[in-house]
């Protein structure tokens, strides 16, 4: 049988029809798309007026020995240690401040509160040491906020660690923990 050239042209006419049958859906499914599809917003993050708090960093008072009568051990808001009485800091483990990461829009007053003292107890025995003079970097213990997005602004804390002597406290893993409120105004 001759090769005619009408075949050719009739599966060339059969591909548009094709085409122009599946733009028939497409035009009808895309436009459905769009009227189904939900839209989210973000809301800012933190809202204007709620205050959050992060813990960022423990409160540590590092490797030392308390010697014959014992003393105290002093971290500053900027990780300075000192010490007193009989107490030898050792160089392992220098001690950090507590770090707080308090979130909120600017141009908000915040207050800090600290407990008169905390309790560290020794794991493994009862033996306590007590936490005082808690003390942050921020004048007052108060400041207003000023980071811009996404509002951090960190708050470091020191304190002042009494030990007894070796035997009140003996060497071991002291634990505890104290409450920080921050107060939005």
């Amino acid at each position: 049988m001759p090769f005619t050239g009408r075949a050719p042209i009739k599966n060339i006419l059969y591909l548009p029809g094709f085409l122009k049958l599946l733009c028939k859906r497409i035009t009808v499914a895309f436009p459905l798309l769009f009227f189904f599809a939900r839209l989210y917003a973000q809301t800012p993050f933190p809202p204007p007026n709620r205050l959050l708090v992060y813990a960022e960093q423990e409160l540590a008072f590092g490797s030392f020995f308390t010697g014959a009568s014992g003393g105290t051990v002093t971290i500053t808001p900027e990780g300075n240690r000192t010490v007193s009485g009989t107490i030898t800091a050792l160089t392992s483990l220098s001690g950090t401040p507590a770090i707080f990461n308090v979130r909120l829009t600017h141009g908000r007053m915040v207050h800090i509160l600290f407990p008169v003292s905390a309790s560290l107890i020794r794991i493994g025995g009862g033996e306590s040491m007590i936490v005082t003079d808690f003390v942050s970097d921020k004048q007052g213990n108060n400041f207003v906020t000023t980071a811009a997005h996404p509002f951090v602004n960190p708050v470091k804390v020191g304190a002042t660690l009494h030990a007894g002597n070796i035997a009140e406290n003996p060497p071991g893993d002291y634990a505890g923990s104290f409450t920080v409120t921050f107060v939005q105004e």
